[in-house]
C-alpha cells in the first residue's frame, strides 16, 4: 500500500510538472526559420521540435561540427552569406558531433524535409583511431531524436541495429540513459513491457517533448535578442555584395574577392590563418615542430568510417540525396608538424572510395590544403574556405 501511495504521489507531481511545461511551451514556441537555420547554439541541434518546425522548402540540412561556431563575426559564415538569399541551409552540429549523431538526427527528421537532400561536412579529425569518444557522444545524445529514429519505418533493421549497438556501447558510462535507450529499442523490436512501465515510458516521452519545446523557445528567443543587439552595435564588415538582389543568390565572385582582401590585410603568418589564432598558437609552436612525423596511418582507421557508411545507409533507405564535403587539412601547418602527405592523401582516397561505393556526390576540397585563408586556425574553415564551401552547398541545392 505504501509503495502504491508513493507511486501515485510521484505520478501526480509528474503530471503537474508536465502540465506546467505544456502551458509554458504553448505560449513560447514560435517558428523563425531564417534565424533558426543559421543559429549555431548547441541546444538547437538536440531539438526535434525546433528542427522540424523550422524546416522549410528552401532548406536542406547541413551537418557538421565545430566549424559552425567559427567565422560568425565575418561576412563569410553561412548565417551571413545566405541572409536575404533564396536558400537557407539548416546548420546542424557543434563540437563533438560526428557521423553517428548525424545518422540519428537525419533519420529522426527526414520526414520534415521537403527538399530531399542533405550535406555532411567531413572533418578529418573525426577519423582518428578512437572514433567518436563516449563522453562526446553522450553530450550530443538526444533521447527524442533517438526514439524518432527507431520509429522510422523506412530504416532497415540492420541500420537500426547498427545505430542502437553503437549507441549502447558509447553510453556505457551513463547507466540510466543506457537503460532507457535499450528499453526503447526493445519496445520497437516488439518486446511487450509491463503496463506500468509502458505507461511511464509514454509519460517520459511527453515530458521530454514538452521540455524540448520550452527549452528551445527560451534559448531561441534569448539568442535572437542578443544577436539583434550585437548586429546593431557591430561596425560594417568586410566588403563584397553578399546577395545579388536581382537573382536572390549570393554574389560568389564578390565574396571571394572580399575574402582574399580581408586575408591579405590580416593573415600574414606562415600558416595563413587568422592573426588572433596565430598569436594564440605561436607560444606552443616549438613543441609542435615534427610532432606528427610518425603518423603514417593517420585518419585511415577506426570506427568513424563505419559510422559514415551508416549515415549514407540512412540516406539511401529514406530517399535522401547526400553530398559529402571533403574538407582538407591546413597543409602549411601539417607540413610543420610533419604529418605525412601520403597519410593525408590516403584518407582523402578512402573517403572518395566510400562515396563511390554508395554512388553519392562529393564536394572535394582536398586540393585546397595550401589555399591561403582557407582556414581560420589549424582546422576550422576560414574566410575563403567558407565562401567555397557555401558555394558548393548552394549549387547542390539548386541542381
Amino acid at each position: 500500500m505504501e509503495k502504491m501511495k508513493a507511486f501515485l504521489l510521484a505520478l501526480a507531481l509528474f503530471l503537474l510538472t508536465v502540465t506546467g511545461i505544456h502551458i509554458a511551451a504553448g505560449r513560447g514556441v514560435n517558428t523563425d526559420p531564417v534565424f533558426y537555420s543559421g543559429w549555431t547554439d548547441e541546444a538547437k541541434s538536440l531539438s526535434y521540435v525546433g528542427l522540424t518546425l523550422n524546416m522549410q522548402t528552401n532548406m536542406i540540412p547541413v551537418f557538421g561540427s565545430s566549424e559552425f561556431q567559427h567565422g560568425l563575426d565575418t561576412s563569410f559564415h553561412p548565417a551571413a552569406v545566405f541572409r536575404g538569399s533564396d536558400f537557407h541551409p539548416m546548420l546542424i552540429g557543434a563540437g563533438y558531433y560526428q557521423s553517428l549523431s548525424h545518422s540519428v538526427t537525419l533519420a529522426a527528421i527526414e520526414k520534415s524535409l521537403s527538399c530531399r537532400k542533405a550535406v555532411l561536412l567531413l572533418s578529418p579529425q573525426w577519423f582518428r583511431k578512437t572514433g567518436v569518444l563516449p563522453q562526446a557522444y553522450l553530450s550530443r545524445f538526444s533521447e527524442i531524436l533517438y526514439g524518432k529514429m527507431l520509429e522510422n519505418d523506412a530504416l532497415s533493421e540492420k541500420t537500426k541495429d547498427y545505430i542502437s549497438d553503437r549507441t549502447c556501447l558509447l553510453l556505457q558510462k551513463d547507466s540510466q540513459t543506457l537503460a532507457r535507450a535499450a528499453k526503447r529499442k526493445a519496445s520497437v523490436d516488439g518486446n511487450v513491457l509491463p503496463w506500468y512501465e509502458a505507461f511511464l515510458e509514454r509519460l517520459w516521452d511527453s515530458f521530454l517533448t514538452e521540455k524540448d519545446s520550452v527549452t528551445i523557445a527560451f534559448r531561441q528567443k534569448t539568442a535572437k535578442t542578443r544577436l539583434e543587439k550585437e548586429e546593431s552595435a557591430r561596425p560594417s564588415q568586410e566588403g563584397g555584395q553578399s546577395v545579388d538582389a536581382a537573382a536572390g543568390s549570393p554574389d560568389w565572385e564578390a565574396l571571394k574577392k572580399a575574402a582574399i582582401a580581408a586575408g591579405d590585410a590580416e593573415n600574414q603568418n606562415p600558416f595563413y590563418i587568422d592573426d588572433k589564432a596565430y598569436q594564440r598558437l605561436k607560444p606552443y609552436l616549438p613543441g609542435k615542430k615534427g610532432m606528427n612525423a610518425s603518423a603514417k596511418g593517420g585518419y585511415q582507421y577506426g570506427p568513424e568510417f563505419e559510422d559514415l557508411s551508416c549515415f549514407l545507409s540512412v540516406c539511401e533507405e529514406t530517399g535522401i540525396e547526400p553530398m559529402l564535403v571533403i574538407l582538407p587539412v591546413n597543409g602549411y601547418y601539417y607540413d610543420y608538424t610533419e604529418f605525412p602527405k601520403t597519410a593525408r592523401e590516403a584518407y582523402y582516397t578512402k573517403i572518395r572510395q566510400i562515396a563511390s561505393q554508395y554512388q553519392v556526390r562529393t564536394a572535394d576540397f582536398s586540393d585546397q590544403e595550401y589555399t591561403r585563408y582557407f582556414f581560420e586556425d589549424r582546422v576550422h574553415l576560414g574566410k575563403i574556405g567558407w565562401v567555397m564551401v557555401n558555394e558548393a552547398i548552394y549549387q547542390f541545392f539548386k541542381e
